[in-house]
């Protein structure tokens, strides 16, 4: 049985609400092995999470995420007041630009026409 093992994901700056922290956290480990599994050649995905206290108890949330593949880098960033909603705004659209953004090596796994042809 071959083991699969799936590239390095991190995020950094969770608050310190242990619920809301960990609700973030299992959105966006489930949104990098998605697309770990859809695009197997990321080689990692880095989130920072950074909270400003505007006025009373709410903090608002800006996340950008960062996806680095062999020969390109992908930024993403959203914000809102509750991180694990930003995970789950942000999980469709970094699909859908990764895949309109997809190399024509990435889409042939390194398979070429030219290398056929000789």
């Amino acid at each position: 049985m071959p083991s699969e093992v799936s590239p390095p994901y991190y995020i950094v700056g969770l608050p310190d609400e242990p619920i809301e922290a960990s609700e973030a956290k299992m959105k966006f480990e489930r949104l990098a092995d998605e697309l770990c599994k859809v695009y197997p050649f990321i080689e990692e995905i880095r989130a920072v999470v950074k909270s400003k206290k505007a006025s009373g108890d709410h903090a608002r949330y800006d996340v950008s995420v960062e996806v680095y593949m062999p020969r390109e880098r992908h930024s993403f960033t959203e914000s809102g007041y509750n991180v694990a909603k930003v995970f789950d705004l942000m999980g469709p659209k970094m699909k859908r630009l990764l895949s309109s953004k997809q190399s024509r090596v990435t889409r042939s796994h390194g398979d070429s026409p030219r290398k056929e042809a000789d």
